[in-house]
């Protein structure tokens, strides 16, 4: 089992209001944490809710994204 790592931010830090689009945000991924999970422009990840507010984000497959999202 690989050894998780934690980083505190600020929601503002993280979550972005999208202009016209009141109904959702963009959430920006910081760079220490992107380079970690070694990911990239374009590549999809799952975002779990933990316990006391903590966002887990794991990075997947293509091919798990696509299976996921043709359901």
């Amino acid at each position: 089992m690989s050894e998780s790592k934690t980083w505190e931010y600020k929601v503002e830090d993280i979550f972005e209001d999208i202009p016209d689009d009141p109904e959702n945000v963009l959430m920006n991924i910081p760079e220490e944490i992107r380079n970690e999970v070694g990911l990239n422009p374009g590549d999809p990840v799952r975002v779990f809710l933990g316990d006391q507010g903590t966002l887990i984000i794991e990075k997947i497959s293509q091919e798990e994204y696509d299976s996921k999202t043709k359901e």
